[in-house]
């Protein structure tokens, strides 16, 4: 999903610069702000817009980018990769779900490396769905 998105970014990145479309620059502290947003609270806060100057969940900003990618995702053929960012958005993200098996783990009872057990058990299942 990550890739997908990565490379329809490029592709209308790109696609605007070809028809002499500027991309707007921001101001370098709000980019650094919403860095450390996203790696403090993950999807589960919001980002500054920084079109608008103001806090937006982190959902309602990944609707906005996909819409942006739309037309690159669907002409690359990875509409929906790119679409999967919204369940990530909505559900949480791996990383999310391994906290909550581990801790799951430790509340029943499970020692330490057991839980970590667990967290590799659920990856191992969680990895082989899409095969």
């Amino acid at each position: 999903a990550i890739a997908a998105l990565f490379v329809s970014l490029l592709s209308m990145l790109y696609r605007r610069r070809a028809s002499n479309q500027r991309w707007r620059q921001y101001s370098d502290m709000l980019v650094s702000e919403n860095i450390w947003r996203a790696q403090r609270y993950g999807v589960h806060e919001s980002l500054v817009d920084l079109g608008k100057g103001e806090l937006v969940s982190f959902t309602d900003l990944t609707e906005e980018l996909v819409d942006l990618v739309r037309t690159d995702a669907e002409e690359l053929g990875c509409l929906a990769e790119v679409e999967h960012i919204l369940r990530i958005a909505a559900e949480g993200t791996s990383a999310d779900r391994q906290v909550a098996v581990y801790d799951d783990a430790l509340a029943a009872g499970a020692s330490e490396h057991e839980a970590l057990q667990a967290v590799v058990d659920h990856l191992v299942a969680d990895t082989q769905v899409g095969l």
